[in-house]
């Protein structure tokens, strides 16, 4: 019986994101039949947030295949296929556009936090909500980049407002967690320790994973979310509360 209730959130959390799976489908069509009609993003009808949007992502891109520190603007520029100095039209430095790329990972996670409060009822179906969406927003928007889980290559203050933004993300989902606990949902676990795993895990994902890779975005994502529900869920052997972490 436990096992078809575990089952029953699942599908709950995957149909209350089912809409946001499309939208995220469409954008990305949109965003490839554009390149098919140019080789360049800079098209003249793009807005200007459209054009930075196009930097954002063929900056993720380089970074991934050569990494932050040895990725120059002139690669980028050449990736565009622009100039520098058009590039600095839309951004003056290399931190700005990494300040840029963090910012939208945190925008994921405070979408993703709307989206479970929004739509879930229980702490685990909350949990799972905002599991999935945050992960579309890693696969999605600009693909995996692993550059995001290096927060010591920002500078001040810039460093700070990220740090600020992470903490406030991981404090909002301690509370979900300890709402499953307390809606008997989530097992007795620590959810601080439970927190620090899980979105330890989600953000590693732009280290190992690979659009060529043997899994799909989708595979991956449902895959995480079955290992998150049973361990959330999983009955210790030996049943007692635990005091929350102060990690």
């Amino acid at each position: 019986m436990a096992r078809k209730a575990h089952t029953d959130i699942s599908r709950l959390s995957r149909g209350a994101l089912r809409a946001v799976d499309m939208n995220i489908k469409q954008k990305t069509e949109r965003q490839l039949a554009q390149k098919k009609v140019s080789r360049s993003p800079f098209d003249r009808e793009l807005v200007r947030e459209s054009k930075r949007d196009a930097v954002l992502s063929v900056a993720a891109s380089a970074f991934n295949r050569g990494g932050y520190a040895n990725t120059s603007m002139d690669n980028v520029a050449e990736a565009l296929q622009i100039t520098k100095l058009t590039l600095y039209r839309y951004f003056k430095n290399k931190q700005q556009i990494l300040f840029e790329l963090h910012m939208h990972a945190m925008n994921h996670g405070e979408e993703a936090l709307w989206l479970a409060h929004a739509t879930g009822s229980t702490g685990l179906e909350k949990f799972l909500i905002c599991c999935r969406r945050y992960m579309q927003g890693i696969f999605g928007e600009f693909g995996t980049c692993p550059v995001l889980v290096d927060v010591g290559s920002l500078k001040n203050p810039e460093k700070d407002r990220v740090i600020e933004r992470r903490a406030k993300i991981s404090k909002a989902t301690v509370k979900i967690i300890q709402e499953g606990i307390a809606d008997g949902t989530i097992g007795a676990c620590d959810a601080r320790l439970a927190t620090l795993y899980t979105l330890s895990a989600l953000n590693w994902i732009p280290l190992w994973y690979r659009d060529d890779g043997r899994k799909t975005a989708d595979e991956v994502a449902d895959e995480f979310l079955e290992l998150f529900e049973r361990t959330l869920t999983g009955q210790a052997s030996h049943q007692r509360p635990l005091a929350d972490s102060k990690a």
